[in-house]
């Protein structure tokens, strides 16, 4: 791939740090069903390190997938949706957005119902808006 290796070089050389705060992941992934399961590995991983049950942490997987559900429709899209994980001593906060080349789905009031029915008793709170492309959950630690 020509020019790869300018953008790494360029990338490893630049003088300028980000603060990071450790206490907030974020993965930007291809907006394809195939690669859901990279955010249901993040999640898993953080929960299980916060020390959360079993149950739980499978609790956050389902909803890690509802959410690409409802947001993707189940098909591979072009653009990308990013999630961020933000974890404090009380509870872990999901946000999931798309980031389609097209703009985000039109929302389907059936999918939105079959998501609020599912997730209902996976997490403590969410916040759905598929118009915006835009889900928000959370799970007590």
């Amino acid at each position: 791939m020509p020019g790869t290796l300018d953008r790494v070089s360029a990338a490893v050389n630049t003088d300028r740090v980000e603060a990071v705060d450790p206490d907030v992941i974020s993965l930007t992934i291809p907006a394809a069903m195939r690669f859901v399961r990279l955010a249901r590995i993040g999640a898993a991983s953080i929960a299980r390190r916060k020390g959360l049950s079993v149950r739980a942490i499978d609790d956050l997987r389902l909803a890690i997938d509802e959410s690409f559900a409802l947001l993707l429709r189940d098909t591979d899209h072009r653009g990308s949706v990013d999630v961020t994980f933000e974890v404090d001593n009380h509870e872990l906060v999901v946000l999931v957005v798309q980031r389609l080349t097209d703009g985000a789905l039109d929302p389907n009031a059936e999918d939105l119902v079959r998501f609020e029915i599912v997730i209902e008793d996976l997490v403590d709170r969410y916040e759905a808006n598929p118009e915006l492309g835009v889900v928000q959950f959370s799970k007590k630690l």
